[in-house]
């Protein structure tokens, strides 16, 4: 395994649900230069991916994926061309926001045709044509070809998914061939706000460094496609002037980002357009990309803003009518002094539509607001973080001038008095911060959890602590079952590196080990059972070959590691000395 310090060029991937890039930097380069796809805007393109297949249909009547074609733009480009060749297009299937799949715990995901396919291989192969365009182009720049094992890879991803999501995308890195086996130290995993707060602090954006990245907290609002991710870090400086940060809070949000406004948008032209199959259609996605331009620059709180936009409508679109007669049918009742959502037809381009603003605007109100109300209801909840002095917003979504003049008027005025601001590059310090990350890892400081974490444990019985319904015998002692042993507790920094050993002696040669977890406010002196009210079943990890030949008794320590991206198990076999990681098999039982 190819050790940390043989490492020559870390590579981050931001893996998004609009738009997914790369970018990469080269160990021990003193001047710190992050480098990227110039010809990608922030270093990133669409998430797209045209995948070759075997068979008809989708996985339900065998189809299965097999290679892949294009991805990004250039995807949606050949998918589009393929249109005329309907024999041709069969053989295809092309995958577009198919990332927050994995947030909602779905095993399959549609392709723009409609079939289902499995969401790991959709991912795996993404993956891999990310490791293949970044190491191509990459490699251009170079004298000599870097060898793939002295890259290290750091893959972002949203600091609300669980444990279990996570995991499944270092299975989806293997399978793309990324790393050579699910527990390689060769990928790194980072959350995204982190990644971008890494980059605002240690980064080239200097202006940010000093206004908002001076020691004490700061809140990170991620707004992303896909995702609303906020957390609030603790800035500080340790010996010879090292940065470091802390997640002070567990990250809050959830799938609320500009996706959200993008179905309405769709959702609109649908009903304007009469027809409900505009994800199948390959000239919608002209429309839509005129859609995402406008989408940043909407604000209707300026005088400037009531000159309408324009959106050309594509004649594929129209079916039997004209562009005229959907107009007219549209405004019905509507009169263009009163109605902010009358449409009319351009006079310089009869094919286009003019679309107030205001009614653009309406399409923000909801979403914009669900934003607004998870930012507020963090200060209620962490009453104790009241000395937040800035907000820093990053990711794609920050670029919408709503969302962006809806924070700065709620959180600049009284009662909170937080000054916002924003990167010079929003939608790059994501992917930028991941490569610094991979860097110096240990720029992270310490991270907090939003549940306290534990084992299925089995103390000696104690009559005045334990119920007497627990008690249970064993070759003659008393013990109690379905005991909740803490290893860690929410809402306290646990440092990077937080080891929690527990030794194990066992008769057998195969172990399992039960997790559970609770966001209860638990009480020291109180023992809690893991059948109780508020508990679940977070996962289990099953030691195997715990013996040598002849032992009448195996030894061994578990080390649960938490403070890291992913919670992580080490095991030591205690009479070889040999370690070795252990898988989570995640599953868990709904809070009661």
């Amino acid at each position: 395994m190819t050790e940390k310090n043989s490492y020559k060029v870390v590579v981050g991937i931001d893996f998004g649900t609009s738009r997914s890039g790369f970018a990469w930097g080269f160990v021990g380069d003193k001047r710190e230069e992050i480098h990227g796809h110039s010809d990608w805007a922030d270093y990133k393109t669409d998430s797209a991916i045209l995948l070759l297949k075997e068979g008809e249909g989708d996985m339900n009547q065998g189809a299965k994926l097999v290679k892949i074609h294009s991805f990004g733009e250039t995807a949606i480009r050949d998918y589009c061309n393929m249109r005329e060749d309907q024999e041709l297009r069969n053989k295809y299937e092309l995958f577009r926001y198919y990332k927050m799949a994995l947030y909602r715990k779905e095993d399959n995901v549609k392709s723009v045709e409609g079939n289902l396919f499995p969401v790991l291989d959709v991912f795996s192969f993404a993956l891999q044509m990310l490791k293949q365009i970044s190491t191509e182009y990459m490699n251009k720049f170079l004298p000599s070809k870097i060898s793939e094992e002295k890259i290290r890879w750091v893959i972002t991803l949203p600091a609300i998914w669980s444990e279990e999501a996570k995991s499944i995308m270092r299975k989806c890195a293997y399978q793309g061939t990324l790393i050579d086996n699910e527990d390689s130290k060769q990928l790194i995993l980072i959350h995204e706000p982190e990644a971008a707060a890494i980059e605002g602090y240690i980064g080239a954006q200097k202006i940010v460094d000093e206004e908002v990245f001076k020691k004490g907290k700061v809140m990170i609002l991620d707004a992303g496609s896909g995702t609303i991710d906020i957390t609030i870090l603790d800035i500080d400086k340790y010996g010879n002037d090292q940065k470091n940060i802390k997640i002070l809070i567990p990250a809050q949000g959830g799938s609320m980002g500009s996706g959200v406004i993008d179905k309405k948008f769709i959702e609109f032209i649908g009903k304007f357009l009469e027809r409900e199959d505009l994800d199948n259609i390959g000239d919608f996605g002209d429309l839509f990309d005129s859609w995402i331009i406008a989408k940043h620059r909407i604000n209707n709180r300026s005088p400037k803003e009531r000159i309408p936009v324009k959106f050309s409508i594509p004649e594929s679109l129209l079916g039997n009518k004209t562009l005229k007669e959907y107009v007219s049918k549209w405004n019905q009742g509507k009169t263009k002094k009163n109605d902010a959502d009358f449409i009319s037809v351009s006079p310089m381009n009869r094919s286009a539509i003019k679309i107030s603003k205001k009614y653009l605007h309406s399409f923000f109100e909801e979403p914009v607001n669900q934003v607004i109300d998870c930012v507020k209801q963090i200060f209620v909840k962490h009453k104790d973080l009241n000395d937040i002095q800035n907000i820093f917003m990053v990711g794609s979504y920050s670029n919408s001038q709503v969302l962006e003049t809806r924070v700065r008027e709620t959180f600049e005025a009284q009662p909170y008095n937080i000054k916002v601001l924003k990167g010079t590059n929003p939608g790059r310090a994501i992917v930028c911060g991941a490569v610094r990350y991979g860097l110096n890892p240990s720029t992270i400081r310490s991270r907090t959890y939003a549940y306290n974490y534990g084992l299925n444990w089995y103390p000696r019985f104690n009559p005045k602590k334990h119920k007497q319904s627990k008690k249970l015998e064993i070759q003659g002692n008393e013990l109690c079952k379905d005991c909740f042993q803490p290893l860690i507790k929410k809402n306290i920094p646990i440092d990077s590196n937080y080891v929690s050993p527990k030794e194990y002696s066992t008769v057998g040669n195969h172990l399992m080990i039960e997790i559970y977890r609770s966001n209860i406010e638990m009480d020291p002196d109180t023992v809690y059972y893991i059948d109780d009210n508020g508990f679940e079943k977070f996962g289990s990890t099953l030691i195997e070959n715990i013996k040598e030949e002849g032992d009448k008794i195996g030894n061994i320590t578990i080390e649960f590691k938490f403070g890291g991206t992913m919670i992580e198990i080490e095991v030591t076999n205690k009479k070889t000395n040999q370690s070795f990681p252990a898988q989570i098999k995640y599953g868990t039982n709904s809070l009661n």
